[in-house]
């Protein structure tokens, strides 16, 4: 099964971010892959709303806790939506990158 399919399968567990409609019947379209990272294009079947999302593939480790929780803050307070440009600029920054998560937030 690729990746793909597995998003497929779990779409219909998330909504439109435009419309509200479920993203069962979105489609999706392998942009970008390298090694464990993708970056999909969803474009929702009932508005035609084209959204871009990072996904990474992890190999099975132990739970921890995330580094900066955000899930209880106001949306108003996280800044505007990601766009693709920003997607490819963070990955751009980072591609020459050489340490570790702690220093690069620093």
């Amino acid at each position: 099964m690729d990746l793909l399919d597995i998003l497929r399968r779990q779409a219909g567990r998330f909504q439109c971010a435009k419309c509200g409609e479920s993203l069962a019947d979105c489609q999706l379209e392998m942009v970008a892959h390298a090694d464990e990272q993708s970056l999909v294009k969803v474009t929702c079947a009932h508005c035609q709303d084209t959204r871009m999302i990072a996904v990474a593939i992890a190999a099975e480790t132990e739970a921890q806790a995330p580094a900066i929780e955000v899930r209880d803050q106001p949306t108003d307070e996280l800044g505007g939506p990601i766009t693709t440009d920003d997607v490819l600029d963070a990955r751009l920054a980072l591609a020459g990158f050489d340490g570790d998560l702690a220093s690069l937030l620093r």
